[in-house]
């Protein structure tokens, strides 16, 4: 077996679970946008209302997740939550119904919303010495995820019709039956990452203020990111005429990179601290993004997605671990926040977004999501060095253990 991935089994194997978490929510805009152009759906703001049913919910009740995975470990959520993703899912292409597309869809957010919290505070437990190494490998999973989703339904579609999203069902159950058998293992790891913060408890204090800085710069991060997922296919089919399966390609253009971002990012992160990645990611996505909304073809504009996925999703990982590093004793809530809430948050904005492309145009859409960007790069500024800080109160506690040891 070669070393890395006996290094990181466990943190593989999250991965997969991700993977199958994601799929589903990567799946919901480009089956949307296919349900746009078939008829099924009249305009992006009924779009962009659906994608909020499927992050509504969800965003309310994750940070809940979190709490109660904190209290006793419930590795089985992890498993429930896929399933109950999928099921939400891979119902909507038979269904006409604008009120029963809203249900089902908040039903399949409410699947994301369960898995994500538990499965990111054990992904912290199996990271031991490389948490940024860890937590990127991990959150690669959702971005794969993302990257499948809107190639599955251009497939699927394309062969079986608006029927044909069902197959998103398959890997949900192997995966969750998977993780179900494992269960017990996933208990041990997380008693022995409590264990590990007790030890600690004298260094790692608990951060509130830098939590929230981070949790807002997570809020504004999300709008870009939905706002990309939603309207990057609509964008290029009223911009450079492509249909939506051509279109749609363009979300796993995005997705690719941004695993490989996140990935990038959290071994950086390990190098040369979190915060650096933080701030460098944000800041350089704003210029990118201002170039793709001047771009004057579809292969340009496909070309300048490239950094701007990168920047954006280079944050990710970082932005997860950092979240957990300032709530040390409560991982699951900080996860809850900074994996399932703050990025959940872009979906209760979509409308607004949908707004401005119903009225203004799509055109106008990405130049708003560029403002944001601006705003989530000084925010993230803003963010405490966490890493600085504890290494700091360290040095100081030993030198007050040395002083007492030479009285």
């Amino acid at each position: 077996m070669p070393k890395f991935i006996k290094e990181y089994k466990e943190n593989l194997i999250l991965l997969l679970a991700h993977f199958s978490a994601d799929l589903c929510q990567g799946s919901v805009s480009a089956a949307l946008t296919v349900m746009l152009e078939q008829g099924v759906l009249h305009n992006k703001q009924e779009m962009s209302y659906l994608v909020l049913a499927s992050t509504l919910v969800s965003s309310l009740i994750q940070p809940l997740v979190g709490y109660l995975s904190d209290r006793k470990p419930r590795p089985y959520l992890m498993s429930l939550g896929i399933i109950v993703a999928a099921l939400g899912l891979m119902f909507i292409g038979l269904i006409t119904d604008f009120s029963l597309l809203f249900i089902l869809l908040t039903t399949s957010g409410i699947g994301v919303a369960i898995f994500h919290p538990q499965a990111g505070k054990i992904a912290n437990s199996v990271s031991t010495t490389h948490k940024g190494r860890g937590m990127s490998i991990f959150s690669v999973g959702g971005n794969l995820g993302f990257t499948a989703g809107p190639c599955l339904i251009s497939g699927a579609t394309l062969l079986w019709g608006l029927p044909g999203i069902m197959v998103i069902a398959v890997p949900a159950f192997i995966m969750s039956s998977w993780l179900l058998y494992r269960n017990s293992k996933y208990v041990e790891y997380t008693r022995k990452e409590e264990k590990r913060q007790i030890l600690n408890a004298s260094v790692e204090k608990e951060d509130y203020k830098g939590f929230a800085i981070l949790t807002v710069m997570i809020f504004f991060r999300s709008m870009v990111l939905f706002g990309l997922t939603t309207f990057i296919p609509t964008y290029f089919m009223d911009m450079f005429h492509m249909n939506s399966q051509s279109a749609n390609l363009n979300l796993s253009l995005i997705a690719v990179c941004s695993a490989l971002a996140s990935l990038t990012g959290g071994f950086l992160a390990d190098r040369i601290g979190f915060k650096k990645v933080l701030f460098y990611s944000a800041a350089a996505a704003v210029p990118f993004l201002v170039l793709f909304t001047r771009a004057s073809s579809g292969l340009v504009a496909s070309l300048l997605l490239i950094p701007v996925a990168f920047c954006i999703y280079g944050t990710l990982s970082v932005s997860m671990v950092l979240g957990q590093k300032f709530l040390c004793r409560h991982v699951g809530f900080a996860s809850g926040i900074t994996i399932g809430l703050g990025i959940s948050f872009g979906g209760l904005t979509s409308p607004i977004l949908g707004y401005i492309a119903d009225h203004y145009g799509t055109q106008y859409t990405m130049y708003a999501i560029t403002g944001v960007a601006v705003v989530a790069a000084v925010l993230a500024f803003l963010v405490p060095d966490i890493d600085l800080i504890r290494a700091k109160l360290r040095k100081e506690q030993e030198a007050l253990s040395t002083s007492a040891e030479n009285r």
